[in-house]
This record gives structure tokens, C-alpha cells and sequence, in this order.
């Protein structure tokens, strides 16, 4: 496929913008408050520190996804339980997508619709999307990428209308630092997702200027988070924000105008950029799988066998939603996601003690 030199940018916020969009807000309010910008900024800040280790990694042989040369750094008796703990962690995830779209749908629209059948047509979807292939996937990231910018920001100008900007003295004055903190290393398990992007090879190949593109995606989605934050926050305050689950959503219906009836058309790009998440992480529970088991030419029934499994996994979920979100946003899972993003550091210092066999061009563009 072409390359161009900002597409891994432009893949990388649509990705990295999804979840944190729709699940971020709320507990945010309800922890540091005021302080919420602190916690954002230090998630991002930290999760350079991720960056720098991952694309490290995928340099050490560009040609090929990490799954293909991790067992020439660590030997394969490592390298495979270690896949077998990311085909864990990402099949998790897509159950978790889908239980937390079907949620958000079953809770401020479709009240009277089954959950079961909720989860079952958001499964097939993320199923046909992932069946279209990366390449395609990739191309639709840039569309959507010039689309969601351009609603993130609209939308803001109408939110922040109405805002109490007085309260912005408390974002200075308040020093819960505590809470900053733990909410710090909350925003890192969203922000810190790199690993994910070493199984884009060979469809978008790193080369040096790919952790610029990415710090570029990441401070790209900072802003957003920030700015939909300080808005949720500004409208209704800490107190009633926090007991609101979607707080962009109440202020979308609250808002008079174009954004009072717009918002099918933010909460469907939304929804558009909820499906690329999830395909992309069936694309990289596939790949896991593939290898587990030496398969080659099985996408179409490995995709089935993934995305069922997700969907099962949802529906465990479904039958306890408040578990379900207690689960989502605790500290136990923060580890796990940022436990799942050290192991691009523990490659890197294998690395170390590995001579390179493939360096990267000089004259390959970037991507």
C-alpha cells in the first residue's frame, strides 16, 4: 500500500481518541476534579516515556511485526507466553468495547431493545469491519481523522458558550495531589496503548520519525480529552458532573441550536471510531492467535472465532453492569493495561544483547 509521511498519525488518533472520548470524563470529575487537566497532562507525559521503548522496539526489524521477530530477542519459550498474555489482553478488550458501546446505546437510546441483541449486532459489525483488512482499515483512518477534528472542535465552541469560566480559579487552588496521581496513572492506561501499533507491520512500516507522529497523535487526543473535560466540567461543575455517566451527552441535549439536534452525527462518528478500535484489536488478537498456532490463510475463521468469543465475553459482562463498571475503572485493571504496555521495554533491553539484522532504509518513506 502507499505510505505517506503522516499516516501512522492520523491511524494513531483515531485509535487513541476513541475510548478515552466516551469513558474518560466521568471519573475524572469524580477523583481529581479540578485537577483533572494535571491528571491528563501527566498520563500523556508518561506514556512517552512508553512511546520511546515501542518504537525502539519495531526498529530493530521494520519489515516485520513484532509477534514475527520477538523470539530472536528473547527466545521462543519466552516470546510465546508473552503473546498468548497480549491474545488475552486484547480479546478482553474488544468484550469489554463492545459491553461499554452497548451500554452507552442501552442507557440514552435504545432502552426497550435486549442487550443481548445490542451486543450481537455491535459484535457482527466490528466483525465486517475487520473483514474489510488493515490496509482498508487504514485508508477509512484517514477520513475519519479530518472529520473528528473538525466535530471535536465545533463542538467545543458551542459547549463552552454557556460555560461558568469563574470556576477556573479552583483548576490552580485545589491540591487534591492524591487523586491527581492515581487519575494520572488512569489517564496512562489509555494514553499508553503502543503496543498495539507494532502489529501494523508490514502494512505501515516505523522508521525514526514514527515517534513524532505518534507523540503527534497522542498530544492531538490530549487536547481533545482536555477540552471536552474543562467543558463537562465548566457546564455542571464537579458535583453534578461526577453523577452523570456521559457528561457530553447531557450537554449536547442541553445545548440549543445546530448542537441540540447534531447529536446523531457526533455520537455516530463516535460510534464509527468505537468500531475501528475494536477491529483493530480483533486484527491483533488474529495475529496473536495465528501465531500461537503456527496458522497461516485463516483470517476469515479466525476473525469468527475472535469476535464470538468477544461477544460472549460482553454478554458475561451485560449480566452485572454495575460490577462491570466497577471492574473497568479500577485500579487492578489500570496495572494490567500498563503491566501489558511494559513489554515493549522488557524487548528493548533484550535488544540490547541482540545484534540488528535489519536496519531501516535511508530512502523508505515514513509512514
Amino acid at each position: 500500500m502507499r505510505n505517506t509521511p503522516w499516516q501512522l498519525f492520523r491511524f494513531g488518533f483515531v485509535y487513541l481518541n476513541a475510548i478515552p472520548t466516551g469513558f474518560l470524563i466521568s471519573p475524572l470529575l469524580w477523583n481529581s476534579a479540578y485537577l483533572g487537566w494535571a491528571a491528563i497532562l501527566g498520563g500523556y507525559l508518561m506514556s512517552l516515556i512508553f512511546l520511546w521503548f515501542t518504537v525502539k522496539l519495531a526498529l530493530w526489524d521494520p519489515q516485520k511485526p513484532w509477534i514475527d521477530f520477538g523470539s530472536k530477542l528473547v527466545s521462543k519459550w519466552i516470546h510465546v507466553p508473552i503473546v498468548a498474555l497480549v491474545f488475552f489482553w486484547s480479546i478482553n478488550y474488544i468484550g469489554t468495547d463492545i459491553e461499554s458501546f452497548t451500554l452507552f446505546f442501552d442507557t440514552n437510546y435504545m432502552r426497550e431493545t435486549p442487550q443481548w441483541f445490542v451486543l450481537l449486532i455491535v459484535g457482527l459489525v466490528v466483525m465486517i469491519t475487520t473483514r474489510w483488512g488493515m490496509e482498508t482499515m487504514i485508508y477509512i483512518s484517514d477520513g475519519l481523522f479530518l472529520v473528528i477534528v473538525i466535530a471535536i472542535v465545533s463542538m467545543n465552541m458551542f459547549f463552552f458558550k454557556e460555560a461558568h469560566f469563574d470556576m477556573m480559579i479552583a483548576m490552580v487552588k485545589h491540591h487534591n495531589y492524591k487523586s491527581v496521581v492515581k487519575d494520572a496513572l488512569f489517564c496512562l492506561s489509555f494514553f499508553a496503548e503502543w503496543i498495539i501499533f507494532l502489529f501494523l507491520a508490514p502494512y505501515i512500516q516505523f522508521n525514526r520519525k514514527s515517534f513524532r507522529n505518534l507523540a503527534a497523535a497522542g498530544i492531538l487526543v490530549t487536547i481533545g480529552i482536555l477540552l471536552q473535560w474543562a467543558s463537562a466540567l465548566l457546564n455542571f461543575g464537579p458535583y453534578l458532573g461526577r453523577e452523570m455517566q456521559y457528561p457530553l451527552v447531557e450537554l449536547m441535549r442541553a445545548a440549543s441550536g445546530f448542537l441540540g439536534n447534531a447529536d446523531p452525527l457526533i455520537i455516530g462518528l463516535w460510534s464509527s471510531s468505537m468500531f475501528f478500535h475494536s477491529a483493530f484489536l480483533i486484527h491483533v488478537s488474529v495475529s496473536c492467535l495465528a501465531k500461537l498456532f503456527n496458522l497461516k490463510q485463516m483470517n476469515g475463521p479466525l476473525i469468527a472465532i475472535v469476535g464470538g468469543t468477544a461477544i460472549v465475553i460482553a454478554y458475561q459482562y451485560s449480566l452485572n453492569p454495575i460490577r462491570f463498571l466497577q471492574d473497568f475503572n479500577s485500579f487492578e485493571m489500570v496495572m494490567f493495561f500498563i503491566l501489558i504496555e511494559l513489554i515493549p521495554v522488557f524487548y528493548w533491553i533484550a535488544s540490547l544483547f541482540r545484534k540488528r539484522k535489519h536496519k531501516p532504509e535511508a530512502n523508505h518513506k515514513p509512514a
